[in-house]
């Protein structure tokens, strides 16, 4: 780790502390990547020094990670200052948004095998970016513009800020809800519609989407009970990413689904809880398991996925490399567990 005055700043390093005014605020987040404009916003606010990493990312090195973890940076960011009251900073969020989005539409499969990181401390700061990088896939596959995706992706990313107004204690309740409890977690879609409505330079629709990512196809979600097409699309979008990637995180309360499993609890809610025809192409463009994540199997094989997408991903074909238990395998093998009924993953190793 380094202190450098803000003179002594080049893009590509990145924070190792965060940098907070005399003040309080929180001007930039540990871990966010220093770009020309951050550079900048710390020459506007006479800054002296940062801490920034030892190592240097040259622009081509500012890889598909880099842009997950800027994402994950600023929402945190964002999200924390909402909770305790700070000034946020929007453009930098706009910033890392527009990256992403770029960053997907060139390449989504390695943005799929990002998905899925789990750090019980920032649940919610990781959930929000791996529900852009499903968002920014669906509305690419049903051929929204560039601008609708990015409007989108800015409300994807942001459809669980009004957490920030729930208190802690239940945010954070090692247990299932009561349902009292429930009850006030529910208010965050509407604390949501009232924090982004209140963000400069934000579009009503944003808010209007985030208030709406918990209603249902068949009327019986919440807060309005709204349902079919009366639901903003960009909410229906969102929701089956959602549920999606929630489905696959452990929780106190339940063991974590496998992406599978995830896929056909969507898919046995077809009608009822999402829209019919967004559920079809999300399926048919989201890769279930994606290329190169290491899987184990259950019959103790270790084995990495090859490529596929849609209903072919949910049993992939896999490259056996090794086994849990017994020797080594020297010449992998592939499994086509679509072809193969008996065969299914049991956890995914990394």
């Amino acid at each position: 780790m380094q202190r450098l005055s803000v003179k002594e700043l080049k893009p590509g390093m990145r924070l190792a502390r965060d940098d907070v005014l005399d003040d309080g605020r929180i001007l930039l987040l540990k871990g966010f990547t220093i770009k020309p404009r951050y550079i900048k916003k710390l020459e506007l606010h006479n800054v002296p020094y940062i801490f920034v990493e030892d190592s240097l990312a040259e622009p081509e090195e500012i890889s598909e990670e880099r842009v997950y973890e800027d994402a994950f940076a600023n929402i945190k960011y964002i999200m924390e200052c909402i909770r305790y009251d700070k000034e946020t900073d929007m453009e930098v969020l706009k910033d890392t948004v527009n990256d992403l989005v770029h960053h997907i539409l060139n390449d989504d499969m390695i943005f799929m095998t990002l998905t899925g990181i789990r750090d019980i401390d920032n649940y919610t700061f990781l959930h929000s970016v791996d529900v852009c990088i499903y968002t920014v896939v669906t509305s690419k596959a049903i051929g929204m513009s560039f601008d609708e995706i990015y409007e989108l992706t800015m409300a994807a990313i942001l459809h669980d800020v009004g957490k920030c107004k729930i208190p802690l204690a239940i945010l954070n309740k090692p247990d299932k809800l009561t349902s009292e409890e429930f009850e006030i977690m529910k208010r965050h879609t509407l604390y949501g519609l009232e924090i982004v409505n209140q963000m400069p330079g934000l579009n009503q629709k944003i808010g209007k989407i985030i208030c709406q990512h918990h209603e249902k196809w068949d009327g019986s979600g919440y807060p309005m009970g709204i349902k079919g097409n009366d639901i903003e699309l960009g909410a229906r979008i969102i929701s089956i990413a959602d549920v999606y990637d929630a489905l696959t995180a452990n929780r106190v309360y339940r063991k974590r689904y496998m992406p599978h499993e995830a896929a056909e609890y969507l898919m046995a809610q077809n009608g009822t809880q999402f829209d019919p025809e967004l559920l079809k192409r999300f399926i048919e463009n989201i890769a279930v398991y994606p290329q190169d994540l290491i899987v184990l199997l259950n019959t103790g094989e270790v084995a990495r996925v090859l490529p596929s997408k849609g209903i072919a991903s949910m049993r992939p074909r896999v490259s056996v490399i090794t086994r849990k238990d017994g020797p080594p395998i020297l010449d992998p093998y592939e499994i086509d567990l679509l072809e193969n009924p008996t065969v299914f993953v049991v956890d995914i190793i990394s």
